[in-house]
């Protein structure tokens, strides 16, 4: 028909008009690299105190004792320990010997037979 859809420039030209220039382009790019530069630089931080505080961490566990006197103080709390718990476990099978005692005294008893009237009366048993 009549209308060339070539030499409709109305829609080239608004969609232009709207875009940004190659300038405003350079500077978005520019502000996110300096964004991603901080980011990455916290993240990189976090990451080398992490693994300061796993290596002292480590170190304290790993540590020894550095004389032999406190190997010693440290195996006689040990022996101290194991004493106490068999002297606890001892005291406890004790006192479960005891009770099975007891209760094996406690067994049922037959009832003696009633006493008959005459019995009681003329004072035979």
């Amino acid at each position: 028909m009549g209308v060339d859809p070539v030499a409709d420039d109305t829609e080239t030209e608004t969609a232009e008009a709207g875009a940004p220039t190659n300038a405003e382009l350079d500077q978005r790019i520019t502000s996110l690299d300096s964004k991603i530069e901080m980011i990455l630089s916290k993240l990189g931080g976090a990451r080398d105190q992490a693994h300061e505080h796993a290596a002292e961490r480590t170190e304290q566990r790993l540590e020894r004792p550095s004389s032999i006197a406190d190997e010693i103080r440290q195996q006689l709390a040990a022996q101290r320990a194991k004493d106490e718990s068999d002297a606890a476990g001892k005291a406890d099978q004790e006192w479960r010997q005891g009770v099975d005692a007891t209760l094996a005294g406690l067994s049922e008893k037959i009832p003696e037979p009633p006493q008959r009237r005459i019995e009681k009366v003329m004072g035979w048993r």
